[in-house]
């Protein structure tokens, strides 16, 4: 189903929108293929893969450099004490800590500000180790943090040679049929969709994907286009035990607890609305663009869409509630 419309056109099912993050199951879903072909292990140190120039400064705490002790699990899980490229980590998230350089701007303010810069994923590592600190040394909490994901796709790209777009339609894009799928403004998709990408709103302001550059900085972090289709796709073979193994997906759904309600694992959320009530807990990909991608184990239910909205993560989270509540009580034959 869908409603509203994007210019002249009304809304439809198929319709490409902005996944945002999301797209960090994509990327920890690459890294964990590569680990099962054993080119990279969730254990080895990001000093492995990554420049000199890239480490140098990474992660430094009153004096101490921790950057020697980061690995490619910490990235994947938000324990490496990286910060955020989001207002306060995320507003809709609650988190508290103001991610601003002294002059008071959060990277999110200098992609708004020119929207038409193309940002490298090196250069968005060098914004936050100019202007940013890390907040806790590698594994001692969980913290969202853009950047450390934005590592992760320099890692792929180390290992596997090729940029990270080229990486997304190899691994993923072209061997699930994900042809609408694609990572502006890097790539375009394998197949043009009769309709519009659907815009991403924040608040009463207007972003068209294709056309602002400056989201590039989000990177592997998570800026792809994709339809609902395809996201239920990617999320099926995962599940079905398509992409990696069993033991491999195991270790990607150890959670943290993040936020109130939510627990992260390595690019995915597990929500839990009701700790105790566990017929509603659900896992999969969140978006800063109220986007979801998640699977209920209990009722064997897959729910993906988007609000295509900042503002509206909240009543997502209850609209992802009531359609598993209505959906748990229907009598299935």
């Amino acid at each position: 189903m869908a409603t509203g419309r994007t210019g002249d056109t009304e809304a439809a099912p198929e319709q490409p929108f902005y996944a945002a993050s999301i797209g960090k199951s994509f990327t920890s879903t690459i890294v964990a293929m590569l680990s099962d072909d054993g080119q990279l292990s969730f254990d080895d140190p990001i000093g492995e893969y990554l420049s000199t120039s890239i480490l140098d400064g990474l992660h430094t705490i009153d004096g101490t450099d921790y950057t020697d002790e980061i690995r490619i699990s910490h990235l994947l899980g938000h324990t490496s004490g990286l910060p955020h490229s989001l207002p306060e980590g995320g507003k809709m998230f609650l988190n508290t800590r103001l991610e601003a350089s002294p002059e008071g701007k959060t990277l999110f303010d200098e992609m708004l500000a020119d929207p038409d810069r193309t940002w490298e994923p090196e250069a968005t590592i060098e914004w936050a180790k100019r202007n940013l600190e890390p907040h806790f040394p590698p594994g001692e909490d969980c913290y969202y943090s853009e950047f450390g994901y934005n590592l992760l796709g320099l890692i792929i790209e180390s290992v596997t040679d090729q940029p990270y777009h080229e990486a997304l339609k190899e691994f993923l894009f072209d061997p699930l049929e994900m042809e609408h799928s694609y990572l502006p403004p890097f790539s375009e998709p394998a197949v043009d969709s009769e309709l519009p990408t659907a815009p991403f709103y924040i608040g009463e302001t207007k972003l068209d994907v294709d056309t602002v550059p400056s989201l590039s900085a989000f990177y592997a972090g998570g800026q792809t286009v994709n339809t609902a289709e395809e996201l239920f796709r990617f999320h099926r073979a995962l599940v079905e035990g398509k992409l990696v193994s069993e033991e491999t997906l195991q270790e990607m759904r150890q959670w943290n607890k993040l936020w109130q309600g939510i627990d992260y694992g390595y690019g995915f959320v597990r929500i839990r609305p009701f700790p105790f009530l566990e017929r509603f807990h659900s896992w999969g990909g969140l978006g800063a663009s109220s986007a979801f991608m998640v699977y209920n184990p209990s009722i064997d239910v897959y729910l993906v869409g988007t609000f295509n909205q900042w503002s509206y993560m909240r009543k997502s989270m209850m609209f992802l509630f009531r359609t598993l509540r209505s959906i748990s009580k229907v009598e299935r034959t």
